[in-house]
């Protein structure tokens, strides 16, 4: 580890911090993407290993092939409302 003399502020003491700063803000958001992980999969009645495998195929924006509704809920959200049932 670098250890820069206390009296003077040098170029390679600057790289040493924002470099130490990087790497602490990366680990952070890899948390904090695991966790969202863990919040999607709940919102969309998947489970969170498929979730990331998806993302890793797919991108973050990666939407699965298949719907994850079962079919008699599907049609229940995909029906029209009529006027009667407000």
């Amino acid at each position: 580890m670098f250890e820069p003399d206390t009296n003077q502020i040098t170029p390679e003491f600057i790289e040493e911090m924002v470099d130490r700063v990087i790497s602490s803000l990366t680990k952070k958001l890899e948390e904090l993407d695991v966790s969202m992980d863990y919040i999607a999969a709940a919102l969309l009645d998947t489970d969170a290993i498929g979730l990331g495998s998806t993302q890793s195929q797919r991108g973050r924006m990666g939407a699965p092939s298949t719907s994850h509704l079962t079919p008699a809920r599907a049609a229940r959200t995909s029906a029209p409302h009529s006027d009667s049932d407000k």
